[in-house]
């Protein structure tokens, strides 16, 4: 093996460990000595990656855009694709994120921890709740207003986010399913409207 495919295993090792200690444990209680200990790395080899500690968030973070961004949001787009299929696509795409690691999703951790004491992380999450508005609001555009559009939007994003503590909480999925069924009703109820006038 190259140093150079060596160093990019290393790095996506540290990366990996960091994001699944934070999401267990949170940002604060998670040490570079422990990614170090979870990679059989040394710290000096954490340190050869990020500047410092607070660089995981911002990665984590950019990785899990990336994510939705390639598995869903690029693919909700299609104005071809009719909308009950993107919200199916928008939920399965949650479900498998959710199903991929235990403890929860990582950006609701992180903001519920962070937002308030670190602020400088502000602008990172509120990037990435903007994806999912701009994705939910050009899902309801085909139907609503963009006004309109936009407020279901929000507070559909905000339904996702308490569905998923909720699911979290009582070992379940029927909370997502709720929220999810409700955006198709949304849908449907104006396509209805449509067809009949």
């Amino acid at each position: 093996m190259t140093a150079r495919k060596a160093s990019t295993n290393h790095k996506n090792q540290i990366f990996e460990q960091a994001r699944q200690l934070m999401r267990m444990q949170g940002y604060n209680r998670t040490s570079i000595a422990d990614i170090a200990q979870g990679c059989g790395l040394s710290k000096a080899s954490i340190y050869h990656h990020i500047s410092e500690k607070k660089d995981l968030v911002g990665i984590a973070m950019r990785d899990v855009k990336k994510f939705f961004k390639e598995n869903c949001f690029d693919l909700i787009d299609d104005k071809q694709l009719p909308s009950s299929k993107k919200i199916d696509l928008l939920f399965t795409t949650l479900g498998q994120y959710l199903a991929e690691y235990h403890g929860g999703c990582l950006v609701h951790n992180l903001v519920h921890e962070l937002v308030d004491s670190q602020p400088e992380f502000l602008n990172l999450f509120q990037d990435y709740f903007s994806m999912w508005l701009d994705a939910i609001t050009h899902i309801f555009q085909k139907s609503y207003a963009p006004e309109t559009a936009r407020t279901l939007a929000e507070d559909m994003v905000a339904q996702i986010g308490g569905a998923i503590m909720m699911d979290r909480l009582y070992r379940t999925d029927k909370y997502l399913q709720r929220v999810k069924t409700l955006m198709i009703s949304y849908v449907a109820e104006k396509e209805k409207e449509a067809a009949t006038a």
